[in-house]
């Protein structure tokens, strides 16, 4: 099912969700707001009034026996702090009798302190604070505050509040409209080029400047757009090299075939046609085993079966099975190798192993001397090659890619080797160049990993 055939209404949804989402978190702010100051701001208003007062009270004891400074800081505080100050010595002789202060001074120890909240009067319900402290020397110090404010900044604070909750609420749903519509907008963006590539169309520079995570994700949108535009053109092309280099040997099969049944093919000349059908059948058997290996080896869940192996005796099996071309070609194999165990997979390691060698000697002229050689945890494969042999070493690990001495020397083969090394030798973590100067062609491999 493509995205066309689904309906996504991401722009209305996603534009309801954040705006309902951004409303109600600043309706429940202001909830909040409202709840914590009914409960706890008076609480709050008289805790702070309270921390006033014994302020007050800690820089009179300071200077009570200054009475200059005593007088002139009772005024300061009464004018600055809205409290009433009264310092009063209560005679020995008369703190016994039970009225007024004197009975609130013997209720107390020296330095115990109190507070007292009281209406001012049984109907007005104005309310007011009063501390009481007994100091040394006879003194019974009184800091008394109205708490008339309180309530009237109360009623204040509640007025302020509904006109900010007002206001909030409206520019909350402007901002949060503007807001959303632009990230809808790149939201639908994005869609639009997924869709494209969906069907295979894959739109070039994909890109936001929204400074967040949809512009990273229209930068990963736009580098997959690019890759597989990229990777169905190799798919085309690997299909349609895949397809030629069948058809052929497919070609002379049926052709032979339908001429060997028809009986049309002279007796003489039978064996050399059951021998051609033979040659492109396992032509044929190679081309299919190569392309499910290389298939096989570049899916991404694919993982190697390690083993220890001697490298040595992969070479020298190698040899031994190619060895046909070598006497064929009368080639020279100049072989300095030794025991070297590595970890790797056994059946992998040995198609590229059996691909470098029967390249080396099938691509090198005849009475020729190659070179495979172990030195200092390399392993070189080294040939000569036709005159004026001008191939680039990156094109030559393109699948069906051949060489100018294939092309010239009209030598069999599907392309596919050395692509089939190069991944095998990526998947063991193998380091390994190849360079093709002076007619020489030298392939290097280093075995130790790389991290």
């Amino acid at each position: 099912m493509s995205l066309k055939q689904i309906n996504f209404p991401i722009k209305l949804n996603f534009f309801k969700k954040l705006f309902l989402l951004t409303i109600g978190v600043v309706f429940l702010t202001i909830l909040t707001s409202f709840i914590f100051n009914s409960l706890f701001l008076d609480k709050f208003y008289i805790y702070r009034k309270k921390q006033t007062i014994i302020e007050i009270k800690n820089t009179l004891v300071k200077v009570i026996n200054d009475k200059d400074k005593l007088q002139n800081y009772i005024y300061f505080a009464e004018d600055s702090f809205g409290v009433k100050i009264d310092l009063n010595y209560i005679p020995q002789n008369i703190r016994s009798h039970m009225s007024g202060n004197k009975k609130i001074f013997n209720s107390l120890k020296i330095n115990e302190s109190t507070f007292k909240i009281r209406e001012i009067d049984g109907s007005s319900g104005v309310m007011f604070i009063r501390y009481y402290e007994r100091l040394e020397g006879g003194y019974l110090l009184s800091i008394r505050s109205s708490m008339a404010v309180m309530a009237e900044h109360i009623h204040d604070i509640f007025i302020f509040n509904i006109f900010t909750a007002f206001f909030s609420l409206i520019m909350s749903s402007i901002l949060v409209s503007i807001f959303s519509k632009k990230i809808s907008r790149n939201i639908m963006y994005l869609k639009n080029n997924a869709e494209k590539i969906a069907k295979l169309e894959y739109p070039k520079n994909i890109s936001l400047n929204s400074g967040d995570e949809l512009e990273e994700l229209s930068y990963s949108l736009n580098e997959m757009s690019k890759e597989l535009s990229v990777s169905i053109e190799n798919l085309k092309l690997f299909v349609s090299n895949a397809s030629h280099e069948l058809k052929t040997p497919i070609s002379v099969l049926c052709l032979y075939s339908q001429a060997l049944s028809r009986g049309n093919v002279p007796e003489d000349k039978k064996k050399e046609y059951y021998k051609t059908m033979l040659d492109k059948s396992l032509e044929m058997r190679a081309l299919t085993e190569s392309l499910l290996t290389l298939s096989k080896i570049n899916s991404p869940d694919y993982k190697l079966i390690k083993e220890n192996i001697n490298l040595k005796i992969l070479v020298e099996n190698s040899i031994e099975q190619f060895d046909y071309l070598e006497f064929e070609k009368n080639i020279d194999i100049n072989l300095k190798v030794f025991d070297l165990f590595i970890s790797g997979d056994y059946n992998l390691l040995k198609i590229a192993i059996n691909n470098l060698v029967q390249n080396m000697l099938k691509y090198s002229p005849e009475n020729k001397e190659v070179f495979i050689e172990f030195k200092n945890n390399i392993i070189s494969f080294k040939n000569s090659t036709y005159p004026n042999n001008t191939t680039d070493p990156d094109e030559i690990f393109e699948p069906f890619h051949r060489g100018e001495n294939a092309l010239n020397e009209n030598i069999d083969g599907s392309g596919l080797g050395l692509p089939l090394v190069k991944r095998i030798l990526e998947l063991h973590n193998f380091n390994f160049s190849l360079s093709i100067d002076n007619n020489i062609f030298d392939f290097k491999i280093d075995i130790k990993k790389t991290d």
